[in-house]
C-alpha cells in the first residue's frame, strides 16, 4: 500500500477515534435548551409588560418612600403568578436616614422676566415651607478671610452656589455601542495602583465646593441651588440625612444652562428673582427591603445549594428609574419566566432578588450578606457554602455583550464557553476587570463568585440618575437578549457537577 495512503488512514482513524472520546459541542444537550430559550423570548416574551408594570405603574423608587415598597409588591405579585416559590418581600436590615418623600418641586425666575426652570430637589433636604420669592445671591467669595466676613449673611437667603463646569459642545453621537475593537481592548487589564480622589474645588478659588457647601449649611441659607446637569437635564443627588438631626436646608440642582444664565445676569448688575415651592416629607421608616423569588433545585445532593440572580429596583425621586434599573429588573423577571416557561429542572435552586437600597449605599445586597453570606465580624453564615455564584445586571439599558469574571482567571475558560451559544447575537467577551458600586460587589467581598455583564452604554450617561430616566429611553429588545443571556447562566451554573471556583484572598 502507498506510504501516504497508509499516514492518512492512521489520522482518520486516530480522529474517528478522538471524535467518539470527545463529542463535538454540537452534541451537548444543553443546545437544545439555549434554543428553547430563545425561541421562548421571541414568541411569548412579556418584557413590554413588566417594563409597564415595573415602570410606569410602579413610579418612583427612592429608598424608603411609599414608591419603593408600591413597586416592590408589583414585582412580588407578578413572581407569584410565575410560580415562583418561597416569594417574599423581605428586611434586609434597618437603616439610620428614614424615608423621604417629594411632593412638589417648583422652581421659575420671575425677574429680570419669567422662565421656568426644571428644579430637581437633592433628597434627604428640607423643603421651603410653602412658596419662596426672593433674590438669588451668587456666591463669590474666593478665599477663607471672605468666607469669614459673610458670616450671617446668607441666612435666611436664596444661593446660587459657584460654578464648577464649563460646557463644552459634544461632535459625538449621543448615543453609542461597543465596537469589536473596543470590546477586544478591554480583555487587556494591566497592573495599576488607584489613585486617590481629592475634594472638587471651586474655580478660581481656594476653597473647595465641600467647604462652600457646608458654610452655607450652617448659616441656614434658605435654598442652596446647585450647578448639575446639561441639556436642560438636572442630575439627581442625595444628601445623607440621620434620622433625629436636624433637617438640612433645602437645596436643589438646577442644569448649567440655568446656572450660568442666572450668573450672567447678577455678574452683569441684574436683580434676579425666583419664586420656589418645594414640598417633602421625611418618613420615620428604619427598614430596607429586597424582593425574593425561586425556582426550587431537584438534585437530591445539590438542591440545598443557590445559584443568584438580582438587580436593584430602587431608585430616584422624579424620574421612574427606567434605565437605572428597571430594564434589568425586567430582564431578571423574565429569565425566571423562561426558565419556568421551560419547565427545567435545575440541579440547585435558582433565587431572583430585586433589590432596595442600591444607590444610596448598596444596603440591599449588604443587609442580605450580612445576614445570610458572613457577618461583619467576618463570621460564615448559613449560605456561604450553599452559593455557588451570584449574578448582577445594572449598567443600564445596553445589551449584554459579554461579562466580567470579576479578576477571577480560573473561570476564563468556563465563560467563554457558555457564551459560544450567542456570538451571533454579540455576546462575544470575557474580560477579568473588577467592576464596582453595584451589588455583586458586596458578595465579591465576602468571598462569593459575583459577576456583572458588560452593557453597551447607549445614552447611559444622560439618562442615568437624572430626571428624564423614563421608559423612552428604553431599547425592549435589548432586554430580550438579556433575559436569554442571565436565564442561560443561570441554568448553566445550576447544573454544574460543582460549585464556582472562589477566588482566595
Amino acid at each position: 500500500m502507498n506510504k501516504n495512503l497508509i499516514i492518512g488512514y492512521l489520522l482518520l482513524l486516530s480522529f474517528t477515534l478522538s471524535a467518539q472520546k470527545q463529542p463535538f459541542s454540537i452534541f451537548d444537550p444543553d443546545l437544545k435548551i439555549a434554543n428553547q430559550m430563545k425561541m421562548e423570548e421571541l414568541k411569548n416574551s412579556k418584557v413590554d409588560e413588566y417594563l409597564y408594570l415595573l415602570c410606569d405603574k410602579g413610579g418612583t423608587k427612592l429608598t424608603g418612600s411609599s414608591g419603593i415598597l408600591r413597586t416592590d409588591t408589583l414585582a412580588l405579585l407578578e413572581m407569584q403568578m410565575l410560580g415562583l416559590e418561597n416569594v417574599r418581600i423581605e428586611q434586609a436590615k434597618k437603616w439610620e436616614r428614614g424615608g423621604w418623600e417629594l411632593n412638589k418641586a417648583y422652581m421659575a425666575m420671575c425677574a429680570p422676566y419669567y422662565m421656568h426652570f426644571y428644579p430637581a430637589p437633592v433628597a434627604w433636604t428640607g423643603g421651603t415651607n410653602g412658596v419662596l420669592f426672593d433674590k438669588v445671591h451668587y456666591f463669590s467669595a474666593t478665599t477663607p478671610e471672605e468666607l469669614a466676613q459673610l458670616k450671617g449673611f446668607y441666612t435666611g437667603k436664596i444661593v446660587l452656589m459657584p460654578d464648577v463646569t464649563q460646557y463644552q459642545i459634544n461632535f459625538k453621537s449621543l448615543a453609542s455601542t461597543y465596537t469589536d475593537e473596543q470590546l477586544k481592548e478591554m480583555e487587556y487589564q494591566p497592573i495599576t495602583t488607584p489613585k486617590k480622589r481629592i475634594g472638587m474645588p471651586t474655580k478660581n478659588s481656594l476653597l473647595t465646593y465641600q467647604e462652600v457647601l457646608q458654610f452655607l449649611r450652617n448659616e441656614k441659607a434658605a435654598v442652596i441651588i446647585h450647578e448639575n446637569g446639561d441639556f436642560n437635564v438636572p442630575v439627581i443627588t442625595f444628601f445623607p440625612h440621620q434620622m433625629g438631626n436636624e433637617i438640612t436646608p433645602c437645596e436643589i440642582n438646577i442644569t448649567s444652562e440655568h446656572h450660568g444664565l442666572m450668573q450672567r445676569l447678577i455678574e452683569n448688575g441684574e436683580i434676579v428673582k425666583l419664586e420656589i415651592e418645594i414640598d417633602v416629607e421625611f418618613i420615620n421608616d428604619e427598614s430596607i427591603y429586597y424582593v425574593v423569588g425561586e425556582i426550587k433545585g431537584v438534585d437530591p445532593k445539590l438542591k440545598d445549594e443557590l445559584v443568584l440572580i438580582g438587580a436593584h429596583l430602587d431608585g430616584y425621586p422624579m424620574n421612574n428609574g427606567a434605565g437605572d434599573n428597571v430594564t434589568n429588573c425586567v430582564a431578571i423577571l423574565e429569565a425566571m419566566r423562561i426558565l419556568k416557561s421551560l419547565d427545567v429542572k435545575p440541579k440547585r435552586t435558582i433565587r431572583m432578588i430585586l433589590w432596595n437600597g442600591e444607590e444610596v449605599g448598596l444596603h440591599g445586597s449588604k443587609g442580605y450578606v450580612q445576614k445570610y453570606v458572613k457577618d461583619t465580624e467576618g463570621k460564615k453564615l448559613s449560605e456561604y457554602d450553599k452559593i455557588s455564584a451570584y449574578f448582577n445586571a445594572d449598567y443600564g439599558p445596553g445589551k449584554f455583550r459579554g461579562i466580567s469574571t470579576q479578576n477571577n482567571l480560573a473561570l476564563e475558560p468556563l465563560f467563554k464557553e457558555w457564551a459560544q451559544p450567542w456570538h451571533h447575537l454579540g455576546f462575544t467577551t470575557v474580560i477579568h476587570r473588577n467592576y464596582t458600586s453595584t451589588d455583586h460587589v458586596t458578595f465579591d467581598e465576602a468571598g462569593i463568585p459575583a459577576f456583572q455583564f458588560i452593557q453597551d452604554p447607549l445614552e447611559w450617561g444622560r439618562g442615568s440618575h437624572r430626571v428624564m430616566d423614563f421608559l423612552e429611553r428604553l431599547v425592549p429588545d435589548n432586554i430580550r437578549h438579556n433575559a436569554i443571556i442571565m436565564a442561560w447562566f443561570a441554568y448553566k451554573t445550576a447544573n454544574l457537577e460543582e460549585k464556582l471556583v472562589r477566588k482566595e484572598f
